[in-house]
């Protein structure tokens, strides 16, 4: 299908690329920042839909990515940036609500994970108000994956990741980037491609054809 001046505006498989040639074309803090800012828009056009400022009882909190980064990476946490802004650093159109990261599970590394997110209130995203819960050093370990609500919003930290696996398994399938001035770990395409496919949900069916076309367009140079 061809556009008016435009060609290869989508490809076979309904994926617009030029939405992905874009972004490519973007720095990757840009490329994240981006996606917080659509979040704001989208919750702004669902407050005005419904005359209201309060979903389930609570406020909502924005997506503040950069502080989020930079507070794990100050306090020296092993992680691996994953899931949507994993895609969104190399150049998907993917808008997500939450930050995805893979955490090491070491002693030390739960204490610096608990001590990063301490002044920011985790709590369970979902659960009832009220109940005991600390996210400490004995709680991270004790547990494995959590998907939290905090005061930089919403964020899941992952001890293992379905179809790759913990910590050192998923690091073998990421690369170095700076992003707001830290050098972190992302989660390479490839990396991006083998969870979708053993995830097996709907939803990553989508996100997969966005992938398979990042890919091309960057062995080609992003054309």
């Amino acid at each position: 299908m061809k556009f008016y001046g435009v060609e290869n505006v989508y490809s076979e498989s309904g994926v617009d690329l030029t939405l992905l040639r874009s972004n490519l074309l973007r720095t990757l803090d840009d490329r994240l920042l981006k996606n917080c800012r659509a979040i704001q828009n989208i919750r702004a056009f669902d407050r005005a839909c419904r005359r209201e400022s309060q979903r389930n009882g609570g406020s909502i909190v924005n997506l503040e990515i950069e502080q989020l980064i930079e507070t794990l990476a100050r306090h020296q946490v092993k992680f691996i940036l994953i899931g949507g802004l994993a895609m969104r650093a190399h150049g998907s159109a993917h808008i997500t609500e939450d930050a995805d990261f893979c955490y090491e599970r070491s002693l030390a590394n739960c204490a610096a994970l608990a001590d990063a997110m301490a002044p920011f209130h985790p709590y369970l995203r979902g659960a009832p108000k009220g109940l005991s819960f600390k996210f400490d050093a004995a709680t991270i370990q004790t547990g494995l994956n959590f998907t939290l609500v905090s005061d930089l919003g919403d964020v899941d930290f992952l001890g293992e990741l379905r179809g790759i696996g913990f910590y050192d398994q998923v690091l073998k399938m990421s690369m170095e980037k700076a992003i707001f001035g830290q050098k972190i770990q992302v989660l390479s395409v490839d990396g991006l491609i083998t969870a979708k496919k053993l995830a097996g949900r709907a939803k990553d069916l989508g996100h997969l054809l966005e992938l398979e076309e990042i890919k091309k367009l960057q062995q080609s140079g992003g054309q």
